[in-house]
């Protein structure tokens, strides 16, 4: 054999059992992290069948004193009591017991050291934490993070500021709102849900005519927790003026939550649009808030080209009829168009079973959404 060879042979073998010694350390490692998290969970266990009862029983509540939390055990103790405090929300007496027991657990100081840490989790349980406890030592510091680009940070902080003073968070959720397209609009509209209609309403209203054109699709929709008298004047003022079909068909969104029948006028417009996605939105519109003599508006949209638009036609037809059959058999036998007898046929047979989600559609309906079979 050539040296060379040799060599590599040599330098393969060492090579393998190099190989090997990285496997064997990271399976190592993994069954270390799976003991750890066992052994964790199993501390958790017992701490909570320990604490639940102190947290939750209305006889523990009239004590003077809740036991001590052990040192060890205060990070665990952070969690569990973020937990119940979520679910007891709505209870006002456990509420209070519960902020009575973190005091003298200290872990509202506990929060206050996590909340410099680098871990994203334990800044988060911070956050969390100090919202539920209405501390205001860090209202600075949660609103720098909440200014900040981490999504899951800065909406965690916003709720938290949201919780320790209403009344001074509103214009600042609101102006955090309009900068952060990147938040999820569920979660923001728990935490404008909480601020309540009175508070939000004129701060969002002015926001959302200020907001960038791009920005007041996503906008628009959170006025439906408004007030109407703040609501309905924003979106009529945005339909008089041209704009995307993206923000028209929030706005009639807007319009058919509070169902103000003066706007009619402005969804009638808009049955024609261009759009066929505003024009199904402006059909259910009509459908919630019109009278039965909208149905001849209704009737030429049952033949049109899209699909979801025919449908939303057809089963506003049926709303706006309800216990009308003759009316609904009338309607149907002045139809020529194929698709339009069909459509409507059908609505009116779900009107008799529970009401149906898009997502429940059979996969014959899906085949014609966006156009005709």
């Amino acid at each position: 054999m050539s040296s060379d060879f040799v060599s590599i042979l040599v330098a393969a073998r060492w090579g393998s059992v190099g190989l090997m010694v990285i496997v064997l350390l990271m399976m190592t490692y993994m069954l270390c992290l799976r003991a750890v998290l066992l052994v964790r969970e199993r501390r958790y266990r017992k701490l909570a069948a320990r604490w639940t009862p102190i947290m939750l029983d209305a006889e523990l509540r009239k004590s003077a004193l809740p036991p001590a939390v052990h040192p060890g055990e205060r990070f665990l103790f952070l969690i569990l009591w973020n937990a119940l405090r979520e679910q007891q929300e709505q209870d006002a007496g456990i509420c209070r017991w519960m902020d009575r027991v973190a005091m003298l657990a200290k872990i509202d100081r506990l929060a206050r050291r996590l909340l410099r840490r680098r871990s994203v989790r334990n800044r988060l349980l911070a956050i969390v934490t100090l919202g539920q406890l209405r501390d205001r030592h860090e209202w600075l510091r949660l609103y720098e993070i909440a200014r900040s680009e981490h999504p899951l940070l800065s909406l965690a902080a916003t709720q938290a500021i949201a919780r320790i003073d209403p009344a001074e968070a509103t214009e600042t959720v609101v102006s955090l709102v309009v900068g952060h397209a990147d938040w999820p609009a569920a979660k923001v509209a728990t935490i404008l849900g909480e601020l309540g209609p009175d508070r939000i309403s004129e701060p969002l209203a002015r926001a959302l005519l200020q907001a960038p054109e791009p920005h007041q699709p996503r906008l628009i929709p959170f006025l439906a927790l408004c007030r109407y008298s703040s609501a309905l004047p924003t979106v009529r003022r945005l339909l008089r003026e041209p704009h995307p079909d993206e923000v028209i068909a929030s706005c009639l969104q807007v319009i058919g939550k509070f169902g103000d029948r003066q706007d009619l006028p402005l969804v009638y417009r808009c049955l024609t649009h261009p759009r066929w996605h505003v024009r199904a939105t402006a059909a259910s519109c009509v459908g919630r808030m019109g009278r039965w003599t909208d149905q001849v508006k209704l009737a030429p949209l049952l033949t049109d080209r899209q699909w979801w638009v025919r449908y939303r036609a057809a089963q506003a037809i049926v709303g706006l009829s309800p216990r009308d059959d003759q009316r609904l058999r009338d309607i149907h036998s002045t139809l020529s168009d194929r698709y339009a007898r069909d459509i409507l046929t059908q609505a009116i047979a779900e009107r008799s079973r529970p009401a149906r989600s898009d997502g429940d559609l059979s996969p014959t309906d899906r085949m014609r959404i966006g156009g005709r079979r």
